[in-house]
């Protein structure tokens, strides 16, 4: 369709009812004074009606498009798209009434008659409603229009994390320990009411200008509530969450995860928002399944060396194969991490520190490295299986005592040999010379 002209634009946007009159009649007079009389064009009177605010880019490219409807949602206008998840479409909306921001989040048409979709649109507006935290995203409405199922959200002006990582890379130490200690704040909460959200990733985690962290999408949520019955479950749905940063029992059952799935998928924006990758950035969809399930990532010490060890060992720890081997909840994370800040900011924490086998629940070294251990205080080192491989069931233990200095080999001490007196050995010569004599003189006489 051709572009329409400077009239046609302005009788589009009359029709489309985005301005009021009054605004547009004062734009309008501002542009004529300033083009002195000379033919204003499309081009021109679009960029002038947006730099005085009477409608937005967005409006401006479906108006030239030759589209007029569409700009409204009952109580809403809507000024601009903000993005297209996997389930819904998101739109930065004004209220005509209050003149507040709001993110409205609108179901495609395509998915109003498939009930399981619908379902979860309508439970995810009823379970984020409840949830009131500076760390998460408020949800204010869930309603419809006819055939349009939408949600109305807090906006929150600011970039996702993964977004900022990829325009400026991995986030400093201190930027990326803040952001997690804020979503497991916002996640706390969420389980609290015993809610799973089971899609933690950076591009969930906005940051607004102020430097405040906000959880959003609660679209995978998962009630362990009495009496709730899985809809994921009912309609039969494959496994949910994103694979770069989904916990190994989720990808074998998502419908039976609790709370230390999300502690997993946390760690695991941690380590992204440190090294500018996730713990798995090769392969397939399932063979990145299958290596959170079986395979250790590469070091975050060796992608990040300035990276304390204390921060590595939390890191590795929420990312633990086995949920029982993670943090217990999310609160057990934000005491580490802010116990870590403080020792960071101060500058008493080495980026060389004992790692958390070797250290207490504090982190602290059990033994300082310059202190002589005790016998009771010995600690044994795990030495790898000499024969058999790794299902050979055999392993060797070696006590080890720290040292600050070189390790010396141990000496030999060699048992003196007895000196043998001199006499003996003549004595033994002569002994057997006679002995032979004796036998040579026995046979002459037996033969003669």
């Amino acid at each position: 369709m051709a572009e329409p002209s400077a009239k046609n634009l302005l009788e589009l946007l009359e029709r489309s009812g985005i301005a009021e009159k009054a605004i547009l009649k004062g734009a309008l007079n501002s542009l004529s004074e300033k083009a002195a009389g000379r033919v204003v064009g499309t081009n021109e009177l679009s960029s002038h009606l947006i730099q005085s605010g009477v409608i937005t880019q967005w409006h401006a490219d479906k108006l030239l498009a030759g589209k007029y409807k569409g700009f409204f949602l009952d109580k809403y206008k809507l000024l601009g798209h903000l993005g297209t998840g996997g389930m819904s479409s998101v739109y930065l909306a004004e209220a005509k009434n209050t003149g507040q921001k709001r993110a409205i989040k609108v179901l495609p048409k395509k998915k109003v008659s498939d009930k399981s979709y619908l379902d979860r649109f309508y439970r995810e507006g009823k379970a984020a409603a409840s949830l009131n935290h500076p760390n998460i995203v408020r949800i204010y409405d869930i309603n419809n229009s006819g055939d349009t199922h939408y949600m109305v959200m807090e906006y929150v002006q600011g970039a996702d994390l993964y977004e900022r990582v990829k325009e400026s890379g991995p986030m400093g130490i201190e930027d990326s320990v803040d952001a997690i200690i804020q979503a497991a704040n916002g996640l706390h909460h969420a389980h609290q009411t015993k809610m799973v959200h089971r899609d933690v990733k950076p591009a969930n985690l906005l940051r607004t200008d102020s430097g405040n962290v906000k959880l959003l999408d609660m679209g995978l949520a998962l009630f362990n509530q009495e009496g709730e019955e899985s809809l994921t479950v009912l309609y039969n749905e494959k496994v949910m969450g994103t694979a770069d940063y989904l916990s190994p029992e989720q990808a074998v059952n998502s419908h039976t995860v609790d709370h230390r799935a999300d502690i997993y998928s946390l760690g695991c924006t941690l380590y992204f928002l440190l090294t500018g990758r996730p713990p798995f950035d090769k392969g397939t969809l399932a063979q990145r399944i299958a290596m959170h399930q079986t395979q250790e990532p590469d070091s975050l010490a060796k992608l990040r060396p300035e990276c304390p060890q204390r921060l590595v060992d939390i890191c590795n720890r929420m990312m633990r194969k086995k949920p029982e081997d993670r943090y217990a909840d999310c609160m057990e994370i934000v005491a580490e991490l802010e116990d870590f800040q403080v020792r960071f900011a101060d500058g008493t924490l080495p980026v060389h520190e004992p790692t958390e086998e070797t250290s207490d629940s504090t982190g602290n070294a059990e033994t300082p490295a310059d202190a002589e251990p005790s016998n009771s205080e010995q600690q044994e080192l795990n030495v790898p299986p000499l024969t058999g491989g790794s299902d050979s069931g055999f392993t060797s233990t070696l006590p080890i005592r720290p040292t600050t200095g070189p390790i010396k080999a141990p000496k030999i001490r060699r048992k003196k040999r007895k000196s043998v007196p001199a006499w003996l050995v003549p004595t033994l010569i002569l002994l057997m010379i006679a002995i032979l004599v004796g036998v040579l003189l026995v046979v002459a006489q037996a033969v003669a």
